[in-house]
This record gives structure tokens, sequence and C-alpha cells, in this order.
């Protein structure tokens, strides 16, 4: 499976207010600074927003080679956060009559382009927007020729060719499964409409509307010159391109910039935008089942208080949101690719738990391999995970990405090392075989990749791409995913609350031979039965299995995602 496409300690204070008047915590300060010093975070620039008054905090370094400090001016990419964007753009289109949310996306689309149906119901505007158009996350003609900048050789032509050769696996609407390419497509479609491309509209419509100079998706000689170079495992890594999916995830921009923009979104700064931003911010998809609801592209926490959404691309993280009915907002923004939601949510909501997170074991495993090769690097992964788990995150997608970044690097036998060592370490996860596998039909040993990508659809059967690939060699797959009917009787003797952790529940609860999964402050998940105590997820690599005594009581449950093994006691 591909790199999901989600550190330096020098230490050093950018911009930051007189701590005595500060409104962003002591707490969120010290945590910050201590992400930054142990080497999870290469830089992290924070503004919290409390009406027309902006405070900014700094610390970290923007580019290892000058020294040059991360602060508010500095330039990010903001992944995913572009969605909004989008969602406002097409909100305002809306407002103007010159688009319906009703309106099937095929009506916008080359005349060339089969948009899939299903059931007579074809994909709609809002269907797009809200990730609930069954459309799936990524095309699987989605082959990077540069895993390093993987979206750069993606062609709008090849979208088209997915989207009309795609069949739709569930009815649109039925669920919300958050979809790159559909964004992307939204995207495409303001391109269409305008004839123009998609920086082109968005500087137009937002950036220059807001005044945000410094929010493009092509540098300006100013954004080069205040650039917070991206970073993976401490590794200075390549900006990432979205050509075709611009609308997806393109836009970098700076936290001076996106404060006007969240200031926009709330009303303090005032603009002609402000009745297409409340719009997009109404809930316009929702669903029971899942218990989930979204607004146009914007996500919410709280149960709806906090209009929020996140980004990521190869070398960073992004988060930006803010209190619904308040003055209060956040902008979080990091050159490094650990996830800093955790510090916007508790600037927004002081009750949220801040944890320091681990340092990524694939970091220091691949400095040891640098410094004294591969066995001794296997050696100290082996000795870390014993002697230091409070230490480090061990899980397959650690391992994951260190192959991945060997194989960016053309080299295939440190890669195949690390995916072995991954397949030994956690046997029962899907993810290392199947990475295993491409690394090996990337060798040309097609047996032992055959055998791998086997194995990994045993272990995962919504394993689509490496089914696909199993087809592709000539491997009939229909003896691996293998049609399971579990009765109603068995499955409502799985209702109930399961206790993972202090405060983290999983409840699960059946609607008539379907089932499903609530994790605390997540969506409802559908388990797909392997057999009558095992189930799979189709939204992550992730599995369930129930424990059950010899008497037929449910004790417990087991969930195994990313290698490892979490038991929850059923409680009620």
């Amino acid at each position: 499976m591909k790199k999901i496409i989600t550190l330096l300690l020098f230490i050093s204070i950018g911009y930051i207010t007189n701590a005595q008047e500060s409104k962003i915590s002591t707490e969120v300060r010290d945590h910050i600074k201590a992400r930054v010093d142990e080497g999870i975070n290469t830089g992290i620039v924070v503004a919290l927003i409390d009406g027309e008054k902006v405070e900014y905090y700094s610390y970290g370094i923007a580019d290892s080679k000058t020294g040059a400090n991360v602060d508010k001016n500095s330039i990010f990419e903001i992944g995913s956060i572009s969605k909004t964007f989008t969602g406002i753009i097409v909100a305002d289109e809306v407002l103007k009559g010159r688009m319906k949310l009703s309106d099937p996306i095929s009506k916008y689309l080359s005349e060339y382009t089969k948009v899939p149906t299903r059931n007579g119901k074809s994909i709609t505007i809002k269907d797009v927007a809200t990730h609930s158009s069954s459309l799936a996350r990524m095309p699987d003609n989605f082959a990077p020729a540069n895993p390093n900048n993987p979206y750069a050789d993606y062609t709008i032509e090849m979208a088209y060719e997915f989207i009309s050769g795609y069949e739709l696996t569930r009815d649109i609407g039925e669920k919300y499964e958050y979809s790159n390419l559909a964004l992307g497509i939204l995207g495409h479609i303001l391109e269409l409409q305008y004839k123009k491309d998609y920086e082109a509209i968005m500087v137009e419509r937002i950036a220059n509307t807001l005044g945000m100079d410094n929010t493009r998706i092509v540098f300006t000689p100013n954004m080069i010159k205040h650039l917070a170079k991206g970073h993976d495992n401490g590794e200075e890594v390549e900006n990432w391109d979205l050509p075709a999916l611009a609308g997806a995830g393109a836009i970098r921009s700076s936290a001076v910039d996106m404060v006007k923009y969240i200031q926009a979104n709330m009303g303090i700064r005032k603009s002609p935008l402000y009745e297409a931003m409340q719009l997009s911010h109404k809930t316009a998809y929702e669903n029971e089942d899942q218990k989930f609801k979204i607004g146009l592209t914007w996500h919410y926490d709280n149960d709806g208080a906090i209009v929020q959404h996140g980004g990521a691309t190869g070398g960073y993280r992004a988060f930006a949101g803010f209190v619904k009915g308040t003055e209060k907002g956040v902008v979080v923004l990091t050159n490094s690719t650990e996830g800093i939601g955790d510090i916007g949510r508790k600037l927004l909501d002081d009750t949220y738990n801040l944890k320091m997170p681990k340092i990524s074991i694939a970091t220091d495993l691949e400095k040891e391999i640098k410094k004294n090769g591969l066995e001794k690097g296997i050696e100290f992964y082996r000795n870390a995970k014993v002697e230091k788990a409070d230490k480090y995150e061990f899980d397959d997608g650690e391992l994951n990405n260190l192959g991945y970044a060997y194989l960016g690097k053309k080299d295939i036998e440190m890669a195949l090392a690390i995916f072995k060592l991954n397949v030994e370490m956690y046997p029962k996860a899907s993810n290392p075989y199947d990475s295993l596998g491409e690394a090996l039909l990337m060798k040309g040993d097609t047996v032992n990749a055959i055998a791998n990508y086997k194995k990994s659809v045993e272990l995962n059967p919504a394993s689509e791409g490496g089914i696909k690939i199993l087809e592709g060699l000539g491997v009939a797959t229909k003896d691996l995913v293998k049609e399971v009917s579990v009765s109603v009787e068995i499955l409502e003797t799985y209702n109930g609350k399961y206790e993972l952790g202090p405060g983290f529940f999983i409840t699960v609860t059946n609607k008539g031979q379907q089932l499903f999964a609530l994790p605390t402050g997540q969506g409802q998940a559908e388990l797909f039965p392997k057999s009558n105590t095992e189930f799979y997820l189709k939204v992550v690599a992730a599995s369930v299995t129930f424990k059950v005594d010899d008497n037929g009581k449910v004790e417990s449950l087991t969930l195994l995602q990313g290698g490892r093994e979490m038991v929850g006691k059923k409680v009620e």
C-alpha cells in the first residue's frame, strides 16, 4: 500500500507576544516548545483569534540550511484546508444563481466523461462537496512517478478516465467517506465554469478579496523568501504540486493570511463573501447511522460547536477553525508531518486533553542505519521496541513510511529490508504485506509478490488495490474474499459499549444484518464479517474480533489497527 499522502533539534523562538499578557496558555506554549525540542515537529506557528485581536506564537526552524526561524509570515502548505476555499466559492456560485447544489456534476464536466450513477441517482454538487458521492477516496490509476511529489504527474484526463470506468460500490449519499478525488473534481468544475485555472479563480474570488497577498498555489518571490521548508522524519522534503486536483489541497499560505480567512468566516473581517461563508458552514449532509454531520467541506467538533478543517501534505500539517457564535478562532501550521490539530482544539476548547505525541521510531532508525548500517539499525529497532515503548511511536505505519522513503530514493534493497521487518513485527496487519508485495514486484520477484498480496487481501478483504494488482497478474481472488453472513441473533449479542482506554469507548450496534462501530469522538463505521466473530472495516485498514466465553457471553473486543492490538472490555 502506498505511503499515506500524510526533525531537527534546533531550538529557537520566533514571534511571541508578552507572556504575561498572553492568552495562549503556558501549557500550550510549553507543549509546542517540547515538540520542537524533542524533534517531533520542525517548526510550529500558532495564531489565536479573539475578535479583531490576534496573538501569534512561533517556535522552531523554517530552513535548516539558513537557520531561519518560523514566524507569522512563514509560508506553509495548508493541504486539505484548500477544500474549504472550494466549498466557499461553490456556495457563492449557488447564491448568485449560477449553480445549484442539486445539479448533477455531469452537467458541468466534459461530454465525453461518463459519470457513474446508481439506482437511478446521479452524483450532485452537494454530494461531492460533502464527501457523500460514493466516489473513491483516490483514483486507482494514481501511480506517481515521483512518490515525493505524488500528484505532480496526475492529469485531469486521467481523472476523467477513472470516473468514466468507475462503478459505485454503494448508493450515492449512503454514507460519508472522505474523497480527495471528489473535491479535486469540484475544483475542476469551477475551472470549466470560469475558463480559468483554479488558482486564478481562488485568488480573484477569495485571496484578493480578503487581502491575502501570500496565499497562492504557485509561489511568488516573496513566498519563496519566507518558505518554511517541509520535513518528514527530520528530512527536508519536496513541496507538493496538484495541477489536476488543485481544489482538494494545492494552496500555500501564511498564518497572517489564514487569520484573515478565519476572521472573514467568523464575520469579524467584513467581506462580500460572508453570506457564502455562512452557507458553507451550515449542515449540508447528515448521516444518522454514522452519527455524522458536515457542511460544504467544513467539518464539526464538539457536537457542531466548532467549525474546522485540517490539512496534510508530504511535509506539512495545518489546522484552522473557530467556535460558532463567538469571536474565538485559531490557525496552527507546522512544516513537519506530526499532526497539530490537537493544539488547535485545545486553544478552542480548554477542556481538551493535550497529550505529547511520541517520536516516530522511523526517524532514529534511519539515523542508526546511516551511521552503523542496516544490521545495527534493525538491532536498534528490536531493542527500542522492548525497552523504549514509552518514547517511540511503534506501529506498522512508521516502518511502512520509512520503506517508501527508501523506494523514493530508488533504494529497493533497503526498502525490502524495512518492509520484511514490518511483516515480521506486525504479522496480523495487512498493510506490511501489501507494501512488501509492491517492492518485490518492482524488483521483478513476481512469485513472492503474489504471495504477499494474497496474504494482505486475506487479512483485509477491503484491500481493493491489492485485489486489482492480483487480478492484473492473472490471480483469481474470489476465494480470498468470501462473502460471509452472520445472523441477526449473533450480531445483537455484540451490541454494547467497550472501553479501550480511559474515556475512549467503541459503541457497537446492529441494524438488521449490518454491524456498526462508533469510536468516541469519531464517525460511525460499518463492520463487515469474515466469520461469526471476526469483522473488518473498509474505511481504514482495521479489524475487530469479539471474544465470547463458553456460555456465549461477549466479554470484549480486540481492535487491530496499525499493527497494534487494543482490547476493550464490554462495560454496557
